[in-house]
């Protein structure tokens, strides 16, 4: 049993090595292309989404904010941190999507796939499997970040103050 454990800690390990590998060394790009009868996605069969190390075509996206009448106004625009927006890509125009009726399991829980599709509702909006929001750190917090930060009530003790009583 012991020796069971020990193998998938050292293939853990293996492969928590392997990514800072890549990931200090290489530089990686998200890239998608067309769906082909030998090129699609595991799960869904849709359009699939790779990383790769060159820099084409295949790797250019493009931001455009969450309203659709607001798009227009604010293209070209840099858009503000901690809201929704939608992730283009710019060969193929379907949008970066994760569906949450696929996913793997791994050592780290469960991994859904992140796929390049557009999906709409009934209005032809897109859905919410197709808005992203990129979260910046919070300054006050080491360990959390802009996501988690939360009006805090007048007297409230973070966890890096220190309690002191006053007489």
């Amino acid at each position: 049993v012991f020796e069971k454990y020990f193998l998938k800690l050292l293939t853990c390990f293996f492969y928590i090595y392997t990514v800072l590998i890549i990931y200090f060394y290489l530089q990686l790009y998200l890239a998608s292309d067309h769906k082909s009868f030998l090129r699609f996605a595991k799960k869904s069969h849709l359009q699939q989404v790779f990383l790769t190390d060159e820099l084409s075509y295949l790797t250019r996206w493009q931001a455009a904010f969450l309203d659709p009448q607001l798009r227009l106004e604010h293209e070209g625009f840099p858009i503000p941190a901690n809201s929704k927006i939608i992730i283009t890509h710019c060969q193929t125009n379907r949008n970066l999507a994760v569906p949450r009726n696929f996913w793997t399991r791994s050592y780290f829980g469960r991994e859904y796939e992140v796929i390049c599709h557009t999906f709409l509702d009934i209005h032809k909006a897109e859905e919410d499997k197709n808005y992203w929001e990129i979260i910046t750190g919070d300054p006050s917090d080491e360990d959390s970040t802009m996501i988690d930060r939360h009006n805090r009530p007048v007297g409230w003790i973070t966890k890096n103050e220190s309690c002191e009583e006053t007489e």
